[in-house]
């Protein structure tokens, strides 16, 4: 995240977070609400999340990986886990 912040010049795959902005990484969350049909109420999920108190999700099949073993502790899959 610290390469993010800074300003980044020229063409980059990379663009430099704008003040104020909602920092974005994986995270795990719960579901609280979903039309998805993938996406319970409930489920806990991995991937590319906003790290804010609630974020809306509108492309869950690209960003989200629904967890299925909770015999790990959650923050494994922002490591270990969640780079397979």
């Amino acid at each position: 995240m610290y390469i993010l912040m800074k300003k980044i010049k020229g063409p980059s795959v990379f663009t430099s977070y704008t003040p104020g902005s909602v920092i974005t990484g994986y995270g795990v969350a719960k579901v609280l609400e979903s039309g998805h049909p993938n996406f319970k109420k409930g489920n806990l999920v991995w991937g590319i999340t906003g790290w804010e108190e609630y974020s809306l999700i509108t492309t869950p099949e690209e960003d989200l990986f629904k967890i299925d073993h909770t015999d790990v502790p959650l923050s494994y899959y922002t490591g270990i886990l969640g780079n397979s």
